[in-house]
């Protein structure tokens, strides 16, 4: 498809780009659509094409993440737009581009004030430094270890592994997964995962043996709260009470429900975990999903 040339001095129309070689302007659609509109090929680049294009979005589209939600956008509108501006893995280099208003080859862009992936690696090192002492380190606790009331536990964040992969770093480093022995010591350590602002989820040492939810050492654990996390069903669920005189019946005339507590009479998995999705409460997930193992040191230091 020909356009015409713009006349000398002339920028191109709103939503059109410069072609690299000429003084042709071509819609912004247009730029790497399988076909050579700019007669030079630069619309059809292949550095240009590799991050112009996105996995999960239309052609001339990306994710763009504001205050939480995720939503495909035009690149034109994730360029410009700034209030706030758009968090996603846009290549920078591209809405410098958009900015000159003409193709160029990508490796002859330098973008000033921009967060490269290199400084982004030092900035999560930095955060990693500022909660090791909540995490991994502690002067009354072995290496990889840190003091959570009288005990000495390693939140081991940095790893995402198996149920059975989990303990057994546990057990490399004089440890193994925890157990909790009764409520407070629960919520001493749900406080201390909140207050570190992790956002990881945790094995723990609970598991379904032999159609029981027991801890590593064979006794049984506590259900119901406030232990085990809530959880939304689409099906419409009953409640039953036995009464004092050894009566059951459904609850509230039968009122339908669709909040369950977990661990259900069918576990979704056979292994126990703290979800940050379920805000640290237990749920059961399946042992092969990969989490973080959170250990309680057994050696004495």
């Amino acid at each position: 498809m020909f356009f015409y040339p713009p006349t000398a001095g002339q920028e191109c129309s709103s939503g059109e780009i410069r072609c690299k070689d000429s003084s042709r302007c071509i819609p912004l659609r247009y730029i790497c659509d399988n076909d050579n509109d700019c007669g030079d090929n630069s619309d059809e680049d292949g550095d240009l094409c590799a991050a112009w294009r996105s996995d999960s979005c239309d052609l001339g589209f990306h994710n763009c993440e504001r205050f939480g939600d995720v939503s495909c956008v035009s690149i034109q509108s994730y360029c410009e737009d700034s209030n706030p501006q758009c968090n996603g893995s846009l290549e920078p280099r591209v809405c410098q581009i958009l900015r000159d208003g003409a193709i160029q080859n990508l490796s002859s862009i330098t973008v000033s004030g921009v967060t490269t992936n290199l400084n982004k690696s030092k900035i999560r090192g930095e955060e990693l430094k500022q909660v090791v002492n909540f995490t991994l380190s502690h002067p009354a606790c072995p290496p990889l270890f840190t003091l959570v009331g009288d005990q000495c536990l390693s939140i081991l964040f940095v790893n995402n592994v198996t149920w059975g992969e989990a303990r057994h770093l546990c057990r490399l480093i004089g440890g193994d997964l925890i157990t909790f022995k009764n409520v407070s010591h629960f919520a001493s350590v749900i406080q201390h995962l909140k207050e570190t602002k992790l956002s990881a989820d945790f094995w723990v040492g609970g598991h379904y043996v032999d159609k029981e939810w027991t801890w590593l050492d064979g006794s049984p654990m506590e259900h119901g709260s406030p232990f085990w996390t809530v959880r939304y069903s689409d099906i419409c669920g009953y409640r039953e009470v036995t009464s004092s005189l050894n009566i059951t019946r459904r609850a509230n005339n039968g009122s339908c429900y669709r909040y369950f507590q977990a661990p259900g009479e069918f576990p979704r998995g056979e292994c126990v975990a703290l979800t940050y999705e379920h805000f640290y409460y237990m749920s059961d997930e399946d042992c092969l999903h990969r989490k973080s193992p959170l250990c309680v040191a057994t050696d004495r230091y």
